[in-house]
């Protein structure tokens, strides 16, 4: 018969009741039970049932003893104790698998979190290490441009491409190692010899006083470029002379790659004609390095898509740029 009330087998009576009325019914439920069955403990002892039933009369009276007296209030104290035990015991039970079962999901969804985490940065890891491989593969094609246009060690070239009002540094090659370095990654638009190749294709800088004359110097690249006092100060290269030209992909300027001297007679013999020969010649495979970087660049890709990438369409476009090259 504990079969209807949800003891065992598959009802959910105290599920149900447990639910419907809350946690506290079968606590309440006990607590009644345990009170009549103090009460009826106290006067089963004493109470005569003959002598009360013969001296009742009438059917509201008779009813009445039935429901209030000692026994009663012993056989209903039990009935309700036993409910609101049992019913405290299954909900208990229940709460308890359903803890278990949330302890196990935690566990298997910490443990699928870590997974994924270490499965972005290998993958993050991974696109770096093309990345890096990306910028080198760049250097040594601009080693090889710096071969043939016999650039000295007071030149530098560097390719720049766009994206989102930015410029982005590329790659950069020099023979002296102090212009070589990298020490920042972002450029203006709107700003330097770089905006103005940008705007129109090729710029040449070929007035440019010698950083000797610093006053000068800092005056005109305030006026004609929008430099600073201070930025300038803090410019490791200070170049007299340049020319750069921008990187077109399909009438669509992408980039620019700029060539550079601190010495003012750089662009005195043939170098301009012999980069656009070259440049020119290569303009597809500029291009190309210009696009590979903005799909290897994570930095970029995040403020083009405007969202965070997973892992899965990280790995997807890993595997396609990896299928392109």
């Amino acid at each position: 018969m504990f079969k209807k009330f949800g003891f065992s087998g598959e009802s959910e009576f105290f599920k149900i009741l447990g639910e419907g009325f809350g946690k506290g019914l079968f606590i309440l439920l006990a607590s009644i039970g345990t009170l009549l069955l103090t009460i009826g403990s106290a006067y089963a002892g004493s109470f005569e049932w003959d002598k009360q039933w013969a001296d009742t009369s009438g059917n509201f009276n008779s009813l009445k003893l039935m429901l209030f007296n000692p026994i009663s209030s012993l056989v209903s104290g039990s009935v309700l104790f036993l409910i609101g035990a049992f019913g405290t015991y299954f909900d208990q039970n229940r709460q308890n698998k359903r803890m278990e079962t949330l302890d196990s999901e935690n566990k298997t969804l910490s443990e699928t979190k870590s997974a994924l985490n270490a499965t972005q940065e290998e993958l993050q890891a991974g696109k770096s290490k093309i990345l890096e491989l990306h910028n080198e593969l760049v250097t040594t094609w601009l080693k090889g441009l710096a071969k043939y246009l016999d650039l000295d060690s007071n030149s530098r070239v560097s390719v720049y491409y766009e994206h989102d009002e930015e410029f982005f540094l590329l790659a950069r090659h020099s023979k002296n190692p102090k212009y070589a370095k990298i020490h920042r990654q972002k450029f203006p638009l709107n700003q330097g010899v770089i905006s103005k190749a940008w705007e129109h294709e090729t710029h040449t800088e070929s007035n440019c006083p010698a950083s000797d004359c610093w006053e000068d110097y800092k005056l005109y690249m305030q006026e004609n470029y929008s430099y600073e006092p201070k930025k300038l100060d803090s410019l490791t290269m200070k170049s007299c002379r340049y020319y750069a030209k921008a990187i077109i992909d399909a009438d669509i300027h992408i980039g620019v790659i700029v060539f550079e001297s601190t010495e003012i007679n750089f662009l005195e013999s043939d170098i301009t004609a012999r980069i656009n020969e070259y440049c020119g010649g290569h303009q597809g495979q500029l291009s190309k390095f210009v696009r590979d970087s903005l799909g290897f660049d994570k930095e970029v890709n995040i403020k083009r898509e405007g969202k965070q990438i997973s892992v899965e369409s990280e790995l997807i476009e890993l595997i396609e740029l990896m299928g392109e090259k």
